[in-house]
C-alpha cells in the first residue's frame, strides 16, 4: 500500500495564526530595517539625500511582498508560521499557492492590515468621529468576523485567494 504524499492537516485556528502573525511581525520589522531603514538612514546620512516619501512606501512595501509571497510560492509558510506546523494550500486541490493565488492573498492581507493599522490611528489620535474611521475599522472586523462565523475558518483574504492555512498534525 502506497502512503499518500500529503501530509494530514487540519485548518488552523484563529490563535494559532494570531501567533504566527505577530512572529512574522517581528521578524520583518528587522528585514524591514535593514534592508529599508539602514540603506534610507545611511543615504541622509552620508549624501544627504532624503528619498521621497512615496518611495520609501514603495522599497517598504517591495520587502514585504517580497518575504510573504516569496516563503508563501517557494515553502508553503512563512518563518513565523513554522514553529506552529502552519502550511498553506489551495483548498480545491490542496496543493502549494501559485504566484498569482499568493499575489491575490498579499493584496488581500495587506487592504485588511492597512484598515487595522487605521483603525488603531484614529483610535489612538481620538479621532474615531467620521466616516473614514467607520470604514477602516469594518474591514479588519469583517475579515475575523467571517473567520469565526465560518465553518472552516476562513479569513477574508483566504476566501478571496482560495486558499487555506492548514495546520500539520503530528504523526
Amino acid at each position: 500500500m502506497a502512503e499518500s504524499a500529503r501530509p494530514i492537516a487540519i485548518k488552523a485556528g484563529i490563535v494559532v495564526r494570531f501567533l504566527a502573525t505577530a512572529y512574522d511581525l517581528v521578524i520583518l520589522f528587522g528585514v524591514t530595517m535593514l534592508l529599508v531603514g539602514l540603506p534610507i538612514t545611511i543615504s541622509i546620512e552620508t549624501f544627504g539625500l532624503k528619498p521621497p516619501q512615496w518611495l520609501q512606501g514603495l522599497l517598504f512595501l517591495t520587502v514585504t511582498f517580497a518575504y510573504f509571497v516569496g516563503f508563501w510560492v517557494k515553502g508553503g509558510a512563512t518563518t513565523g508560521m513554522r514553529p506552529w506546523k502552519l502550511k498553506l494550500a489551495m483548498l480545491e486541490s490542496g496543493d502549494p499557492l501559485s504566484w498569482f493565488a499568493a499575489c491575490v492573498r498579499f493584496a488581500a492581507l495587506i487592504i485588511t492590515w492597512l484598515g487595522l493599522g487605521m483603525t488603531l490611528w484614529h483610535i489612538a489620535t481620538k479621532d474615531t468621529g467620521h466616516f473614514l474611521f467607520f470604514v477602516a475599522a469594518g474591514i479588519p472586523a469583517l475579515s475575523l468576523l467571517v473567520m469565526a462565523l465560518s465553518k472552516d475558518r476562513l479569513a477574508l483574504h483566504d476566501l478571496i485567494s482560495a486558499s487555506g492555512v492548514f495546520r500539520l498534525k503530528l504523526k
